[in-house]
């Protein structure tokens, strides 16, 4: 008879278990901003192209996959009205006051961190790292960040291997300098890496 003064405790448990293991995911209470500025790259490099050429490259990703983006040129246009010509100064004016000068929800802050080429004796390597972060224009609260980084290397161990890639890696270099697109696979592949997971973001939100 004891046994069975448990069995509605135990249906108990059950029921409550079932429950939390059932509970619904949290969301955010305001939706995904419709409208993003993309803002210029503050720029921790030493490449001066850096910053406009990966804001172009993002730019073009992030259209094409949907996110509702502000004129790249206008929104520039717009900052510099405010005496801002690079993105390291942009932390002098607030959120608020730049969404609704560039009329967004949101705004993307960049910065490139490294975007860089070495090329020292048997050792060549490439790199690129950069961070984005969205931020909500009415509020400036942080939504979203994140940092993603690529990099390709190559090791000469021997004295003929050590000569090719030194060459190979001034090859590039010069060619890349040339058609104007340094770093080019490289940047490519952080910039997917990027709107692949902001595009994750905005589906989980």
């Amino acid at each position: 008879m004891r046994n069975r003064n448990y069995i509605p405790f135990i249906f108990l448990l059950a029921v409550l278990g079932g429950c939390a293991a059932t509970a619904p995911v949290a969301r955010h209470e305001a939706p995904f901003p419709s409208t993003i500025a993309l803002l210029p790259f503050e720029n921790q490099s030493l490449d001066l192209r850096a910053p406009e050429l990966f804001r172009d490259l993002l730019d073009t990703y992030l259209s094409a996959a949907n996110f509702n983006l502000a004129d790249v040129k206008e929104t520039e246009e717009k900052v510099h009205s405010l005496g801002i010509s690079e993105g390291g100064q942009l932390n002098s004016v607030t959120p608020q006051r730049l969404a609704g000068l560039l009329g967004t929800e949101a705004l993307l802050y960049g910065e490139i961190e490294t975007f860089n080429y070495s090329n020292v004796g048997v050792y060549a390597e490439r790199m690129v790292k950069v961070k984005l972060r969205l931020v909500d224009g009415r509020t400036g609260e942080t939504l979203w960040e994140t940092e993603k980084s690529k990099g390709n290397s190559q090791v000469g161990l021997s004295k003929s291997a050590a000569k090719s890639v030194l060459l190979s890696g001034y090859a590039n270099k010069a060619v890349e300098n040339i058609t104007n697109s340094p770093l080019a696979p490289e940047s490519e592949d952080v910039v997917r890496l990027l709107v692949r997971e902001l595009g994750k973001a905005r589906r989980d939100w």
